[in-house]
């Protein structure tokens, strides 16, 4: 999907219909993983919902830094981390899936009694839009508490000045993730917060340093494994390229590899060798896409991601 079309979303938003407001609360732990419970509100007056649904449309077909004009590219999510790209997924994707469908459960549901201002994790907007003349669901999510505590403000009353200290809404107009049907695009990368994407490349991660072990391309594979679970090295293995690793249990491509990338070799000569300091970086790198040959000067180079060239 192209930006003009997340473009054209977001400039049908004022003529969609079935809209709903609720908040969210987002609950993690190690044990029962991600969890979902939400507070469907109104707002007052009539029409208000739809003036906050304009504001956003606004937003983001205007010219501000939020606009969808600002940003380069629509990009499958591969782990980087670039502010002027927009990422998508799959609702389906093993990444967020199970996520996903606790979390559409739960809005499809939502409570209508309890006290509001509990739920202070996120808020969403739900409804249909027109696109290509089909009816299609969209959902928009914002990251931010919409709760807050009043401070040091004040209401005239009387003649003087009363301080208020109540609990409002701040429902503010810049969203982080839009879903379209079945793809979820992230506009922030706050939105990883909503899956808990942290503990989802970190179990790829984990699976992935599997394989690396069992190929056996690796001298000191502690000092490999230490350097890969650490850091932003986790995230990076969701670029992962599994066709390096089978290229790489070919020892003359390995040697090879090694010399072109400055990646030491193991005391038998025929292995990375993890153990010097850097080198297992390099070898993460070297996986997951990060490492490339300038097509000129002919030299190693970092880059952030590779792609099919167009």
């Amino acid at each position: 999907m192209s930006l003009d079309i997340i473009k054209k979303v977001f400039q049908n938003l004022g003529s969609g219909s079935n809209w709903s407001l609720q908040l969210l609360n987002i609950k993690t732990s190690k044990r029962t993983g991600t969890g979902y419970s939400s507070r469907q509100i109104t707002l007052s007056p009539n029409g208000r919902l739809s003036t906050l649904i304009n504001d956003i449309a606004a937003v983001y077909t205007g010219t501000g830094k939020k606009a969808i004009d600002s940003y380069r590219e629509v990009r499958e999510y591969d782990g980087t981390a670039d502010a002027l790209v927009v990422y998508k997924l799959s609702t389906a994707h093993e990444l967020i899936a199970s996520e996903y469908a606790s979390f559409l459960q739960v809005i499809a549901d939502p409570n209508t009694e309890n006290d509001p201002f509990e739920y202070t994790s996120a808020y969403l907007l739900k409804g249909q839009i027109k696109l290509d003349n089909e009816s299609t669901p969209v959902k928009l999510i914002s990251m931010q508490n919409p709760v807050t505590t009043l401070k040091h403000k004040f209401l005239r009353k009387n003649g003087v000045f009363e301080e208020l200290s109540d609990k409002v809404l701040s429902l503010r107009p810049t969203m982080d993730i839009l879903v379209v049907g079945e793809t979820v695009y992230f506009l922030t990368l706050a939105g990883e917060n909503l899956f808990n994407m942290a503990r989802s490349y970190k179990a790829v991660c984990q699976q992935k340093i599997e394989e690396v072990e069992q190929a056996n391309i690796i001298g000191g594979i502690d000092c490999f494994k230490s350097t890969a679970e650490s850091g932003h090295n986790p995230r990076r293995f969701i670029a992962f390229n599994a066709s390096r690793l089978t290229a790489l249990k070919k020892k003359n491509i390995r040697v090879a590899m090694a010399k072109r990338f400055s990646i030491p070799l193991y005391d038998a000569g025929d292995k990375f060798d993890a153990t010097v300091e850097g080198a297992a970086e390099k070898i993460v790198k070297l996986l997951c896409n990060k490492g490339m040959i300038d097509p000129f000067e002919k030299t190693a180079v970092e880059v952030d991601g590779a792609r099919q060239w167009k």
